[in-house]
C-alpha cells in the first residue's frame, strides 16, 4: 500500500543497521523475494528498506517534485529510465557484470542507465469461481454484462486508464493524435461508471474491506499470483485479450545522489546473478528478462502463458514507449475530470 513521503522520511531517519542507514528501494509491492533480500542482508551486514508505490504516474510525480527522494534503489517503466538516464539522475550501469544474462532486447528497452528487471503484460485479473468467461477481446471488457457493472478495477495512469477503450476502438495505447484523445473523453465517462475502483487492484484488495466486490480489473502479468497468495482458494486468472500485445518492462535504476552507491550496485548485480533471478521470479511469478536464469525453471514456469504468451505476439507487441509533454498533459486533465466524477459516484 501506499507510504507517505513524510514518513518514508522519518523512518529512514531513525532506522539504522550497524550505524548505516539501510538500502531504500523504491518499488512496487510483492515484487521481491525475501529470501533472495535476506540472502544479500546476511552477505552485506546492510538491511534493505522497501517503500511502494501504486502506479507508475505516482512514482513519477514524486521524482519531478525532488529527484534527491531517499531511495538508492528506485524500479521504474522503461521509458522514465530512458528519460531519467539522459537526464543524469541515474547511475551509469551499462558495465554492471551481471547485465550480460539479459536478453539484449530488455537491456536496449531500459537503456544504458538502468538494468531489466521483469517484463510482462497487460491483461485482465478476474475470479475464475465467479466468472466463467472472462473478455476475449477489449471491446467486451468495456462494454461488459449488467452482472460486472461496479465489479470492474481500472489503473491510474496516462496509458493504462486509456489502453483497453482505444484498443476496443483500434487506436494505439500511445496515441498522439490529439482528436483521438479528446474524442474519447465520452466513452471513458461511460465506462468509468461501470467501474468501481481506479486503484491498482493489489492496493483495493488490501486496502477495502468490500474487496468481495472487485471481481475483474486492468492488471499486469503476475498480479493474480500476488492475489492468489494473499488469499486463500487459488481464485484468481489472468488472460491477455485478443489483439496486439502491450508489454510493461520493469528496470532497476540507483540514484546519482545516494549515499550508498557502492551497496546498491551490489544488490542490482546480487538480483541479477542467474540463480538469484531464477529464484525471485519463481517466488514473484513474473517474467524475468535473464536469459542464464530461465535455464535454471521448473517447467510450469516456462509453460505459463500469462508469464509468456506466444513468441509472435511477443515479437508483433507493442513495448511502452514515451509521450510528449502535451500529449501527458491532455491525458491526465481527462483523466482528472473522470477521476472527479467517479469519485462523486462512489
Amino acid at each position: 500500500m501506499k507510504t507517505s513521503f513524510p514518513l518514508i522520511l522519518l523512518f529512514v531517519s531513525f532506522f539504522s543497521v550497524a550505524g548505516r542507514t539501510p538500502l531504500n528501494v523504491y518499488l512496487w509491492e510483492d515484487t521481491l523475494s525475501p529470501q533472495v533480500v535476506e540472502l544479500w542482508e546476511r552477505n552485506n551486514n546492510y538491511q534493505i528498506q522497501r517503500s511502494h508505490f501504486d502506479n507508475d504516474d505516482e512514482r513519477s510525480l514524486l521524482m519531478m517534485k525532488s529527484v534527491q527522494l531517499p531511495f538508492d534503489i528506485v524500479v521504474l517503466d522503461n521509458v522514465s529510465a530512458q528519460i531519467y538516464g539522459r537526464q543524469g539522475i541515474f547511475e551509469d550501469l551499462s558495465k554492471l557484470p551481471n547485465r550480460k544474462h539479459n536478453a539484449a532486447k530488455w537491456n536496449q528497452a531500459c537503456g544504458t542507465h538502468a538494468v531489466p528487471y521483469f517484463w510482462g503484460s497487460v491483461g485482465i485479473a478476474y475470479r475464475k469461481d465467479l466468472i466463467a468467461n472472462p473478455p476475449k477481446t477489449w471491446d467486451e471488457f468495456v462494454h461488459p454484462p449488467a452482472e460486472l457493472e461496479g465489479r470492474i478495477g481500472m489503473i491510474n495512469d496516462s496509458v493504462e486508464t486509456f489502453l483497453p477503450l482505444f484498443y476496443s476502438l483500434g487506436i494505439a495505447p500511445t496515441t498522439e493524435d490529439v482528436s483521438q484523445i479528446q474524442s474519447s473523453y465520452e466513452a471513458l465517462q461511460r465506462f468509468s461508471e461501470k467501474v468501481l475502483t481506479f486503484d491498482y487492484i493489489l492496493s483495493y484488495i488490501r486496502s477495502q474491506k468490500n474487496y468481495d466486490k472487485l471481481q475483474m480489473a486492468l492488471a499486469y502479468s503476475g498480479d493474480q499470483h500476488s492475489l492468489n497468495r494473499f488469499f486463500t482458494g487459488n481464485n484468481w486468472d489472468f488472460s491477455v485479450p485478443d489483439g496486439e500485445l502491450y508489454i510493461w518492462v520493469d528496470c532497476l535504476a540507483v540514484s546519482s545522489h545516494s549515499e550508498n552507491k557502492r551497496a546498491a550496485l551490489s544488490f542490482l548485480n546480487h538480483l541479477s546473478d542467474p540463480e538469484n533471478a531464477a529464484k525471485n521470479a519463481i517466488h514473484i511469478k513474473a517474467a524475468t528478462p535473464n536469459l542464464s536464469a530461465l535455464k535454471l525453471m521448473p517447467d510450469w514456469y516456462l509453460n505459463d502463458a500469462s508469464l509468456f504468451p506466444g513468441e509472435e505476439r511477443v515479437a508483433n507487441a507493442h513495448i511502452d514507449s514515451e509521450l510528449s509533454a502535451q500529449n501527458i498533459s491532455l491525458r491526465t486533465k481527462i483523466i482528472n475530470r473522470i477521476l472527479k466524477r467517479h469519485e462523486a459516484q462512489y
